[in-house]
C-alpha cells in the first residue's frame, strides 16, 4: 500500500519560483531570436546548420550555436542530429505565427521585448519603491514603445473594427456615412495601429489619434503614411487630462487599454465628457480583471506584476497621481467614471480573455 507524503511548502515554493526563473531566462532567449531575426530566418529559410543560420542572420556562428542548443532543449528548435555543429535544425510548429508574423492573432513576441524591457529599469523601480516617485516611460526607453505596440496590434488587425466595433449596427452605420463624416477620437493611441484599422474599415471617418508620449506620435505618423491613411487620420501629442484647445465634437470616443496607466483618469474621462457630439459613444477597454482578488490566476497575475514593473511606475510622474494601477476591477472604473461627470457604466457583452469593454452612460 502507498504511503502518503506530506506536503513540504518550502520544497514546494522552491520548486515553483525555480521554475519561473527558468522560465524567465528562456522568454529572454527568445527575445534574442525576435530581435536578431533568428525566428524568421529559421521559418523563412527551413531547416539549416548552425553555420548556414550565422551565415544568414549575420551573426556569430558560436552564439548562434548556443541558441539553438538552447531553444532546442526547451522544444522551440528541433534538430536531426545529437552534433549540434552539423545537424540541421528547425523551428518548431506554431513559431511563425507565435513570434514571426506580428500580426497573428497569436503573437507574443511583446512579451519578450517587455521582459528585457523591464529588466533595464529595475534599479530605477527599486529608487521608485523607496521615494514614491514615478518611473518615466521614457526611461523604459525606445524598445518600450515597440513591446507596447506589439501587444495590442493584433487584436486591432482582426477584431476592433470586425468584432468589438461591429457590434453596435447604430455606430456602424455612423462610421460609414458618407454624407456626414464620423469624427473618431482613439485616446491613448501609441503608435496609431488601432486609428490606422479604424481608416481602413471605415474610409468615410476622420480619426484624430492623441498621445502624450512623442516618439509614440511620431512612429504613429510614420505608420499611418506607410498604410495610404495619412489623408484620413491625424495624430496628435495631447494630455488626455486636459481639455484641448480645439472644438472638436467626436461621435466615437476610444480609450484602448489605457484609462488604468492615467495619472488623471477622471480628467481624461471628463474632457471625453466635454468632447463628445450629440448622441456620441465613448467606448474603453481595459484589463478583465475579476470583482476581486483571484488567486492563483495566471492572467490576473500578469496584469498585477505589470502593473507594479510598466503601469503605475509610469502613472506616478504625474503630480498628484491617481491612477488604478492595471488591475483596475470593474467597481473602480464605475467609481472613476461617475466622478468625471458620467451617470453609469455599460459592460458591453463582448467576450475576449484579457479585455473588458465599457460604454460610458451621459
Amino acid at each position: 500500500m502507498a504511503v502518503a507524503t506530506e506536503a513540504n511548502p518550502i520544497e514546494d515554493l522552491v520548486g515553483r519560483l525555480f521554475m519561473e526563473g527558468v522560465g524567465s531566462m528562456h522568454v529572454l532567449t527568445v527575445y534574442l531570436g525576435v530581435k536578431l531575426g533568428l525566428w524568421r530566418a529559421l521559418t523563412e529559410g527551413g531547416p539549416q546548420t548552425v553555420a548556414q543560420l550565422a551565415d544568414a542572420t549575420s551573426l556569430d556562428a558560436w552564439y548562434v550555436h548556443e541558441w539553438l542548443q538552447a531553444e532546442t532543449i526547451a522544444g522551440l528548435v528541433t534538430a536531426d542530429g545529437d552534433d549540434l555543429w552539423t545537424a540541421k535544425f528547425a523551428a518548431a510548429e506554431g513559431i511563425g505565427e507565435v513570434l514571426v508574423e506580428e500580426t497573428s492573432p497569436a503573437y507574443l513576441g511583446g512579451l519578450a521585448l517587455c521582459c528585457s524591457v523591464v529588466g533595464g529599469v529595475l534599479p530605477s523601480l527599486v529608487d521608485a519603491f523607496r521615494t514614491g516617485a514615478g518611473v518615466p516611460y521614457e526611461a523604459y526607453g525606445p524598445e518600450a514603445v515597440e513591446a507596447q505596440a506589439a501587444f495590442n496590434r493584433p487584436a486591432y488587425v482582426h477584431d476592433l473594427a470586425a468584432n468589438w466595433i461591429g457590434s453596435d449596427p447604430e455606430l456602424v452605420a455612423r462610421l460609414n456615412d458618407d454624407k456626414n463624416p464620423a469624427r473618431v477620437a482613439d485616446v491613448g493611441c501609441g503608435v496609431g495601429w488601432a486609428a490606422i484599422e479604424l481608416a481602413k474599415a471605415f474610409p468615410h471617418a476622420r480619426i484624430d489619434g492623441l498621445d502624450a508620449d512623442e516618439e509614440s506620435i511620431s512612429q504613429a505618423r510614420r505608420n499611418a503614411a506607410d498604410h495610404g491613411v495619412a489623408d484620413r487620420v491625424t495624430f496628435e501629442v495631447v494630455d488626455a487630462s486636459s481639455e484641448g484647445s480645439n472644438d472638436t465634437k467626436y461621435d466615437l470616443i476610444l480609450f484602448l487599454e489605457c484609462v488604468h496607466d492615467m495619472g488623471r483618469p477622471v480628467e481624461a474621462l471628463a474632457a471625453a465628457r466635454k468632447s463628445l457630439a450629440d448622441g456620441g459613444t465613448v467606448i474603453v477597454m481595459d484589463e478583465r480583471t475579476g470583482e476581486t482578488i483571484q488567486v492563483g490566476d495566471p492572467t490576473e497575475q500578469f496584469f498585477a506584476s505589470a502593473s507594479v514593473l510598466w503601469c503605475l511606475p509610469q502613472s506616478r510622474v504625474v503630480p498628484d497621481c491617481e491612477a488604478p494601477g492595471t488591475v483596475m476591477r470593474p467597481a473602480t472604473f464605475e467609481a472613476i467614471a461617475k466622478r468625471a461627470g458620467w451617470s453609469g457604466v455599460e459592460i458591453l457583452d463582448i467576450e475576449h480573455d484579457f479585455f473588458r469593454f465599457y460604454c460610458l452612460q451621459p
